[in-house]
Parts: C-alpha cells; structure tokens; sequence
C-alpha cells in the first residue's frame, strides 16, 4: 500500500528542512517563509536529483586515500564551518571546491614536471651542441704513452746494458778458462815428457844392470844341471827378427831427425833463414816422411807426391812457431786466425815431440803399443787452418795481381790510342811480358777456372774505364759522323740485343754443367729459381714498367725438387749423407754468394766457410753438424732479406730450421734462399727498367726476326686472324651501308681491322694454338682476360635474370650482389659449389619466396653450367648476347684513334654498360681495356713491319679483284 499524498510530501518537506539544516518557525507564513529562504540561502536539488550527482557519504575515501584532502582549503573550510555552525554548506560546494584543489593540485605538479622537462631538455640540448674537446683528455693519454715509452726505452737500454756487461764478462772467463786449460794442458805434457824421459833413462840404466848381472851369472854357472832354453817355430822366429828390426830402423829414424835440432826450445834460438833452408833440404823432407809414417800418418803413398805435400805442410809448422811475425801476415782482421794457427802448431809440435820420446824409448816389443790417433787430429785441425789462411794470403796477393795487371793494360790501351804506332810497339813487348809472368802467378794461386775469370773482369775493367775517357780526344768532325742512322738496321738490332742481354744477364740463373751427370744429387747441387727468359722481362716490362718478378715461378720445379728430396730421404735413413750434404752445401755457397759483391769480407768468409774440400774434410772425420749449419743459417739469412720479408724468414728459421728431418730443414732453406733471389733479381731489374724501357722494342724486334728465321716458322695464325677480322669489317660496313656509298668513315682501314682482331684474340674463346704468333707473348695474359670477360659476362646475365624475376629495375645498381657472385666465380672450381655460393649471395640481401628461390637456383645452375666451356662461344641466349654487347663496347673503345673519340668513350663507358645491362662491372671493363691498349703499343712497335706484310698481301689481293677498298697504311708507331 502506498501512503497517502499528504504524508509523503510532509515526508519530504522534513527531509529537505533538515538537509539545508535550518529551523523554520512555525508562526511565520508562507510567503515570509518563501522570501527568507529565496534571500539567505542556497537553494539546493530534491534528493532524488542530487542521488544522481553526488555519491552517498558510505563511497567516499578513506583516511588513507584522503589524507590529501584533509589538508586541502576545502576541507578545512568545512570543518571551520561545522565546527561554528555559521552558514548552511552544502555537500554539492564542498564537493565542488575539493574537486577544484584537487585539478589546480595536479595542473600545478604538471606543470612543475613539464618545467622541469623543458629544463632537462634544455641543457641536454646545450651539451650536445657545445663541440666535445677530449683535447685534456687525449694529452694525458699522448703523455702517458709517451712516458710509458721512455720507459721501456730506458729499461731496454738498461737490459741491453746488463746484457751486454755479462756477455762480456762471460766471454772473459771463457777466455781465462781456455788460457788455463791450455796452460794446464802444455804443463801436463811438459811434465809427461820429463816423466817419460826420465822412465826412459831409469830403463836403461836398470837393463845394462840386468844385462851385467845375467853375464856375470853365466860365466859362474857351472851346474851340471843347465836350464833348458825355449824352442820357437820359423814364423816366430821370422816375426821377431822383423819386429827388431823395425825397431831398429824407428830409432835410427829418430835419431837421425833429432840430429836436424828441429824442436820448439831449439827454433828460438835460429834465424829465419836458417829455418827456410834446412825445411827445403831434401835429406830433411825423406826424413820427416819417415818418421810421420811412424806417427801414424799413412795416407799416402811412400815419397809421392801428396805425402811430399804432408811433409812441408807439417813442417811448416816449425817455421810458424820459430818466426810467426815473418810468416804470417800482421793485418788486424788476420790476427784472430794467425792467432789459432800458432795455437794448433804448438799442439801439433807437442804431441809429435812426446811421440818422439815414445819411440826413442820403446823395446821392439813395445813398438805397436803407441796411439797415434790423437797426432792424426791435431794434423787435422793444424792442416784445416792452415789452409785457411794460406787461403786468405793468397786472394790477397792475388788482388794485387789482378790490380797490377789491370793497372798494365790501362797504360797499354792509352798508349795505343794517344801515341804512334812505333812508340806503341816498344811499349807493348814490355808490358806483355809483364802481364805473363803476372798471369802465370794468378793461374798458379787461383787456379785454372777462377784465372779465366779474373783476367776477363779485368781485361773487361781497363777497358771500360779507357772507353769512358775515349769520347773527350774524339775531335767534333769525327762525332758528327758517328752520328747514329735515323732507320734500324740489323746491326743497330744486334747492338740493342747485346745490350739488354748484358743488362738481363744477372737475372738469369747459371744452367748447370753440360758435361755433369743428370742425378738427383746434381739436383740439389744446381737447384735455381726458374726466372724467366729475358724477352718475356723485356716485354712485361714495356707493357708494365711497375713489373715483378713474382713468387709463382716457384711452383715450377717443385715436383723436380719433391722427387730429389725424397731419393735424399732415403739415402741418409740408409746412412749415405755425405754426398748429398756435399751438394747441399755447394749449392747454398753459391746462392748465397751471388746475392753479395765479390770481393766483400762477407763474399770470401762464405766461401771458405762452406769450401768443398773443408767440408769433405769434416765429413770424413765426422765432425760436421747439421745442427750447427742450421743454426749458421738462421743467423745470416735475416741480415740478407729485405725488410718487408723480416717476419717471413724469421717464422722460417725458428719454427721450420728446428724440424727433426733434416731433408724438411733444407726444402724449407732453399725456399728462403729463392725468395732471396726472387727479391735480389727484382733489385737489379729495378735498376735497369729505364734502359730496357728505351730499347724494348727493338729488342723484341730483332728477337721476333731470330725465331721467323728458325726452320718451320712462318705467320700463319697471324694472317688466318687478320682475315676472320677483316672479314668481320667488311660485313659491318656492308650492313651499314646497303647501297653501296661508300662514305669515308666506314671504309675498312688497317686500323679498324686491327682492332678487330685485336678484340677477337682478347675476348672470343678458342684454341691457344690459334693465338697470332705477334701475340704468342701474351698467351697467358689472353687466357686471364678471356676467363674474365665470360666470368663479367656470366655475372651479368644472372643479376639480370634475377632482377627481372624480382620485377627490380633492370638498370639499378647491385654492386654488394656482383662482387660477391664474380669472387664465388673466381674461388670455387666446382660448379656445385659455386651453385651454392651464388645462392647464397642473392637471397643474403634480397628477401623472396621459396617458388622465387627455387626459380633462380634453376636459373644459376643453367647460367654457369652454359659459361663452363672456355674455348668455344657459349650458347645461352643471354650470355651470347650480353657478350656480343660487350665485345661491341670493348671494340669502341680500343678503336678510338683521336683524343676526342678516347674521351668521349671513357667518358660515357659507364653509361653505355648500364644500357648493356652490365653496369656493375665498369671498373673491371676499363681496366681490360686499358690493358688490351698497353698490349696494342707494345705489339705494334714491335712487329709493325709484319703486319705492314700482312696488309700489303691482303691489300693486292682485295684490289685485284673488285678494287673496291683501299687499305691505309699501318702506322707502326701510333698510340693505341
């Protein structure tokens, strides 16, 4: 049920009196009650409009969320107003003034944030434009280094230091203890003389003692009872007698030589001349050999020669230690050998003074019983060194010689020249018998093979240096008619060979004996670097003045030298070393000779070190170390390297000299050794570039005239190329010219064709054979520039396939894709592989479906597949064409004659390939081109008087017929 009317708006009426929270008076009336409250007081909604905007007080926050507001103005008002009671607020203002501190709140904290951020902003944007200056920073770090520098430099100087104060105290005490072991040696032996010459004499006085008492005894013996004596047979009887009497013939030998007062106290004490003449007796000599046999010295026969030579070789040994200032030499760089040959006389005289005592001293019996090994290597070591310095004595006197000689010719040759003949023939007697008796003197100390050589340089020398002054006695009339003839001659060709071949002459290896047995061994004996042939250096040269030599000539003889290693393997396994050490040796001597100046300190101490008959010597006795060799080695080849090959000879000598196999250590020194040379020949060619730059193309001219005259040769290549080229002209001009007009500029000149042919030869796969014989030079350079051009070729095709599957523009440039395809073409020699590797490049930058993927492997396997063949035209549809555009392109460039065609072609080279659809590959096309050029001005200096042949012939035959075209003149010396 509801309630009544009346009830619910009374009900109402005290809700809302209660709300505004006034009293109203019951005697006052309605309209006074009305106009009150309209004047003094808020007029607010009934409840049920306010339920809608204002939320019952249960929703409000609580004390924790609405500690904010109760220190807002707002509720501090409330609370102010409730607690007086002033004047009736409404929920709704209080409400509305919390809402509004709340908003001014949050824009004050806003904008205090945003502020903030714009300051940020601000100064970050300051730092960021101020210019950093790390310039505090970077100095400090420069002083740091540098003082970390100094550093090290002081404290390698200071190791250094230290290091080289040890050496030299250890070098000290290692000279005090040899001082001392060779002087405690010399009072050994001083005291094992004197105690066996007092054995000796003890001896003897106790056997005439004994021999005294037996005889005695003997006359007293008068028992019946006589001892029985032994019986011995013949033989021993015989070998007895001989052993007395061998004995006997030792110490009448002794005596007799002890006679002479040969002894180290006795040499003081006689001249030096007195010395020479008792050594050069011949009683003397017989003597000594005597008794050397009797010391153990049996290697030659009896008074031959060679034992002749042993007996003056040990005496003069006396001669050394009696007078050593007048017999060896006093320079400063000879005292340290002069110094060891005294040394190893003293011992050799020791030894053979303590033997003598042996066998003045020993019974018969006894004879056998000496050691004679320990004399044979004091022999030994005294011979090595003197050798050695009777080695160096001579090439000085032979130096003298040479000079003395040379010094003889100089006055002959300016006495021939500036005198008359008669004066000129009184002279000459006399210095020709001059310069024999020094010839004589140099073929006697040098020997047969070195005196050829010498006189020669010498003879070479004076007169280089007679020509050199010649040309200022030459009066003017006679140098203008020495002028040179203005047209090459043969002779003027013959001069330019011997010119470049004296030039070249070092860079080519010396060919080994004709006469020496084709061995293994006498591989590694002559082993050289297989340099070129001084017309393929002549040629590279004129085409490239920055030519080298490069390390690929080296694979050459690598199989040859495999061979030899591993019969030398086998051969020291078996124990038979010596020969092969032997030719290892020789050949390093030689290799490492001629990279050094004859004459040098460091030339001759080589040579000697590594002599053939020294190192048979130590072989012989055992004592040559490969490890040592080894070890020589790797201390010489980095003071021989050029610098840029320092890191590579030092990884050789300490990892590769170190290898357990000695054959290993010597591949691993002669590869060091050729790369010596390789560098060394590349130094001297270097030096000569400018005179073989100016005579090259004679030089090639008068070389190509020598192999058209061998039996067999002729042009036939040559002539077979010039006819497909000219064939080539004469139908383009016909297609440009249907109507037969016969403009000037299509006419097919010599020029044209030529560069026809020229571009064919470069760029049409074919045989080798059919290569032009003008061009037989530049084979392999044809073969590289053709594998390029189909390489160009079939990278374009594939990039312009794959740009038309993607729908990309056929002209835009994919530079990353062409390099990386053109380096899987150059690397990889299986076309799987190169397959995969194409792939790869293409889908690494351009992202596509797996129907494209698929699309374009099936497109790279038939491309490469088709491009394989390197002697025939390929035949895809797009290689031939992109090849025929850029055959096309190349022929306009090397067929621009004037200066104003060359620019605009080079100009516009990249433009022209875009259009072709290869626009990636412009560097690597006018590089080809370039060289196709440089090659076109060698060959056209060079055989341009053939090739006038060639058009000559070809000329009467096109004449004769139709005598429709007239071939210009070839101009042989025009600039491609």
């Amino acid at each position: 049920m509801l309630p009544p009317a009346s009830t619910n708006f009374l009900s109402s009426e005290c809700d809302f009196v209660e709300t505004s929270g006034h009293t109203i008076p019951e005697t006052l009336e309605l309209d006074l009650i009305s106009e009150e409250i309209s004047d003094n007081r808020i007029h607010t909604p009934p409840p049920r409009i306010a339920a809608r905007f204002y939320r019952p007080t249960s929703t409000r926050r609580k004390s924790s969320a609405a500690s904010s507001r109760r220190s807002s103005t707002s509720s501090m008002h409330s609370h102010q107003s409730a607690s007086r009671h002033a004047e009736p607020q409404s929920s709704f203002i209080a409400q509305h003034q919390r809402r509004a501190s709340i908003i001014e709140d949050k824009k004050a904290r806003l904008a205090d944030r945003a502020a903030h951020v714009d300051k940020v902003r601000l100064r970050a944007a300051f730092f960021k434009a101020t210019p950093r200056s790390n310039t505090n920073r970077e100095e400090r770090a420069l002083a740091a280094q540098q003082a970390r520098e100094k550093n090290l430099a002081e404290i390698v100087a200071t190791c250094a230091e230290e290091v080289k104060r040890a050496k030299g105290i250890a070098e000290s005490m290692r000279e005090k203890r040899e001082a001392d072991g060779r002087k405690l040696r010399k009072e050994m032996e001083e005291r094992l003389a004197e105690a066996e010459r007092r054995r000796g004499e003890i001896l003897n006085r106790g056997g005439s003692v004994k021999r005294g008492r037996s005889l005695s005894q003997s006359r007293k013996s008068s028992s019946p009872f006589l001892e029985a004596r032994e019986t011995i047979g013949l033989d021993a009887a015989a070998l007895r007698i001989q052993m007395v009497w061998r004995a006997h013939q030792a110490r009448k030998s002794v005596k007799e030589f002890q006679a002479f007062n040969l002894s180290i106290k006795a040499l003081s004490n006689k001249s030096f001349d007195e010395i020479t003449d008792l050594l050069e007796r011949e009683h003397v000599l017989l003597t000594t050999a005597r008794i050397l046999r009797l010391c153990g010295l049996k290697d030659a026969k009896a008074e031959s020669v060679q034992e002749m030579a042993t007996v003056r070789s040990f005496l003069s040994a006396f001669l050394i230690m009696g007078h050593p200032e007048q017999t060896l030499s006093n320079k400063i760089e000879d005292q340290y050998l002069c110094q060891e040959l005294v040394n190893k006389a003293r011992a050799l005289l020791l030894s053979f003074e303590t033997i003598l005592t042996r066998l003045n001293q020993t019974k018969y019996t006894t004879l056998s019983s000496i050691n004679s090994s320990e004399f044979s290597h004091l022999y030994t070591s005294f011979f090595t060194a003197f050798i050695a310095w009777k080695a160096r004595d001579s090439e000085a006197l032979i130096n003298i010689l040479i000079v003395q000689f040379t010094e003889l010719e100089t006055i002959w040759l300016s006495v021939k020249s500036s005198s008359d003949k008669a004066v000129a023939e009184s002279y000459k007697d006399g210095i020709r018998s001059n310069q024999i008796i020094l010839m004589a003197r140099i073929k006697r100390l040098a020997g047969e093979k070195r005196y050829k050589q010498v006189i020669s340089q010498a003879l070479k020398k004076a007169h280089a240096s007679h020509s050199s002054k010649k040309p200022s006695r030459i009066p003017p009339t006679q140098k203008v008619e020495q002028a040179p003839p203005t047209t090459t001659t043969t002779d003027d060709l013959i001069i330019v060979e011997k010119t470049m071949a004296a030039a070249l002459h070092t860079l080519t290896p010396p060919s080994p004996p004709q006469n020496s047995p084709s061995s293994h061994v006498d591989t590694i004996r002559f082993a050289q670097p297989p340099m070129q042939g001084n017309r393929i250096i002549t040629h590279e040269i004129a085409i490239d003045k920055e030519y080298r030599i490069g390390e690929d000539v080296l694979a050459g003889k690598s199989a040859v030298m495999q061979s030899a290693f591993e019969n030398m393997r086998r051969d020291i396994a078996s124990g038979n070393s010596d020969i092969w050490i032997l030719a290892m040796a020789e050949n390093v001597r030689a290799k490492l000779q001629k990279l050094l100046t004859e004459g040098k300190p460091l030339h001759s101490s080589i040579g000697e070190w590594l002599d053939h008959d020294l190192i048979a010597t130590k072989l012989r006795h055992q004592s040559f170390s490969c490890d040592k060799f080894f070890e020589e080695m790797g201390h010489l080849l980095p003071k021989l390297c050029a610098p840029f090959r320092d890191s590579e000879i030092q990884a050789i000598t300490q990892e590769k000299f170190h290898d357990p196999d000695i054959v290993s250590r010597l591949e691993a020194l002669m590869y060091a050794l050729d790369i010596l040379q390789l560098d060394y020949a590349n130094f001297l060619l270097q030096r000569q570039i400018p005179l073989i730059l100016a005579n090259a193309a004679k030089y090639e001219t008068y070389q190509f005239m020598q192999q058209m005259s061998e039996q067999g040769s002729s042009l036939r290549s040559t002539e077979m190329a010039w006819m497909r080229a000219r064939e080539k002209v004469m139908s383009e001009i016909s297609r440009r010219d249907p109507e037969n007009i016969k403009v000037p500029c299509n006419d097919a000149t010599a020029e044209k064709v030529y560069s026809q042919m020229l571009v064919d030869t470069f760029t049409i796969p074919s045989d080798p054979a059919d290569i032009p014989e003008t061009l037989k030079l530049d084979q392999h350079r044809i073969l590289r520039i053709r594998t390029e051009v189909l390489r160009i070729v079939t990278c374009g095709a594939i990039l312009l396939q794959c740009k038309n599957l993607l729908k990309r523009e056929v002209r835009s440039l994919w530079k990353t894709e062409a390099t990386r395809i053109y380096t899987v073409l150059e690397n990889t020699k299986n076309l799987e592989q190169a397959a995969q590797g194409i792939q790869a490049a293409l889908e690494s930058s351009r992202s596509m479906p797996n129907a494209t993927k698929t699309l374009i492997r099936n497109l790279v396997n038939q491309t490469i597949t088709a491009s394989e063949s390197t002697q025939t035209e390929p035949r895809d549809p797009v290689l031939r064409l992109l090849l025929t555009r850029l055959r096309g392109h190349i022929l306009i460039r090397v067929g621009a004659r004037t200066e104003r065609e060359k620019h605009h072609s080079s100009s516009t080279a990249g433009e022209n390939l875009t259009t072709l659809g290869l626009p990636e590959f412009a560097q690597k096309v006018g590089d080809i081109v370039h060289e196709i050029l440089r090659v076109a001005t060698v060959d056209r200096e060079a055989h341009g008087q053939w090739y006038e042949q060639i058009i000559e012939k070809f000329s009467v035959k096109s004449t004769s017929g139709t005598n429709e075209m007239e071939i210009d003149p070839f101009p042989c010396g025009s600039d491609a």
